[in-house]
């Protein structure tokens, strides 16, 4: 009870940090929702506009069979990178809503804060994966597999960078609050 009254122009600083960090990442996991959902209903090739046809509606590049297995891989990739950007929004907004009392900072936020950059690393890999699925339907690419271990190489370094150090740090955040916890210093 001393720490927390000695100390709590600090929680309230960290508290500010925390919001103003985690705004800024519900943003970018909003704009990443909206691309994937707008994308999710403008396929590459477009729709069969042909009234005589009886595929009349259907995409294109499902109906054509030599697109067929790549269409339903873009799909798929926008699907998971839709729900991964969605996962991470509610993520970080029970973040946002979180009453940051000071036995929070221990395990629950550095659990919740490793959830939701995970989630939101997941939704921009499987992003940036589509993006190139669809240059591989539009026939933009010819060499799918150069791109693809491109795309994967480009992704780790930005993880590496970006995220290990992070999660690295929370990991060991919540290992020590375990260790620690009930112990009387």
């Amino acid at each position: 009870e001393l720490f927390e009254e000695e100390h709590k122009d600090m929680i309230n600083k960290a508290e500010k940090v925390v919001k103003d960090i985690n705004s800024c990442l519900m943003l970018v996991s909003t704009l990443i929702g909206t691309v994937n959902y707008a994308a999710l209903f403008t396929l590459p090739g477009g729709y069969d506009q042909d009234n005589q046809s009886k595929t009349y509606g259907e995409p294109v590049l499902l109906i054509r069979e030599d697109t067929e297995d790549d269409t339903v891989k873009f799909l798929w990739y926008i699907s998971i990178a839709l729900f991964s950007s969605l996962f991470a929004l509610v993520a970080m907004l029970s973040i946002q809503l979180s009453r940051f009392r000071s036995n929070d900072y221990y395990i629950a936020l550095p659990f919740r804060y490793i959830v939701a950059v995970m989630a939101l690393a997941c939704s921009t890999i499987f992003t940036i994966t589509a993006c190139l699925q669809a240059y591989i339907l539009d026939r933009i690419s010819f060499n799918s597999d150069s791109y693809m271990w491109s795309a994967g190489i480009l992704l780790a370094l930005v993880y590496i960078d970006a995220l290990y150090l992070t999660s690295y740090y929370m990991f060991f955040v919540i290992g020590c609050s375990f260790a620690y916890k009930g112990q009387e210093m």
